[in-house]
């Protein structure tokens, strides 16, 4: 019996989706307060294959990739496969087979907070994976697990629906719910680093058109009350 087997009931509008997939990674973490970001274990096969789309989350139980196999089966094209193996990063998940039906069905790439194997196959047909490691062992097909529940994936939570973003830097989760107003700040953001880009090249320090030209000694000076102390020195 299925412990919790759901469909994604929630789409981010396929508008805002593009909008996202036009940002990269790093300015959408900003964009949200430098959240959002999955660990830097999280890396793509491909630095060249940029990534997005619906999440469809998937746990699996240690060692087993059933649900896996189950996820790939609910999908619909421009989703995104994401995974908590449990904890497993010595059997794979996905390999170059799963990839190419998962890009049959649509998928838009998969994120693996585990491993695949095939690396060579899978970049050949070009389907975006990002992952933590690669070996050749395959996991198992016994144990069920759960498909779009809520899962942690290289330490951020991620919900069914939410939109994946992944490219060279790593991968970006911006929760379905706040996904227009991300893409409005994160668009505004690179208007404002564009300016920046211009008055490095004027000779101004990256951040002085948002502080002034005396900002880091500012941020130096000890505050009246507060002695200034080396790090790992005891107060006088």
């Amino acid at each position: 019996m299925f412990k919790s087997i759901n469909r994604v009931s929630e789409r981010v509008s396929l508008s805002v989706r593009e909008r996202l997939g036009q940002i990269d990674t790093a300015t959408l973490s900003d964009a949200m307060g430098r959240h959002g970001a999955m660990s830097h274990r999280m890396r793509p096969l491909d630095i060249d294959r940029k990534l997005v789309g619906t999440a469809v989350t998937v746990h699996c139980p240690e060692g087993d990739n059933l649900m896996v196999h189950k996820a790939l089966q609910l999908g619909e094209p421009g989703d995104v496969l994401v995974v908590d193996t449990g904890g497993t990063y010595d059997a794979t998940v996905l390999g170059r087979n799963m990839s190419l039906f998962a890009q049959r069905v649509g998928f838009a790439g998969a994120v693996i907070d585990g491993s695949v194997r095939d690396r060579s196959g899978i970049m050949a047909i070009g389907f975006p994976v990002f992952c933590v490691g690669i070996v050749p062992r395959s996991a198992v097909k016994h144990a069920v697990g759960a498909v779009n529940v809520a899962i942690t994936c290289a330490g951020v939570v991620v919900q069914p629906g939410d939109v994946i973003v992944g490219d060279e830097d790593g991968v970006v989760v911006v929760p379905r719910t706040i996904a227009e107003q991300v893409a409005d700040a994160a668009e505004e953001r690179l208007r404002m680093e564009e300016q920046q880009k211009r008055d490095v090249q004027d000779e101004d320090l990256p951040l002085e058109i948002l502080y002034g030209r005396t900002w880091v000694d500012e941020r130096m000076r000890p505050a009246l009350d507060e002695p200034f102390q080396i790090p790992g020195s005891l107060p006088s």
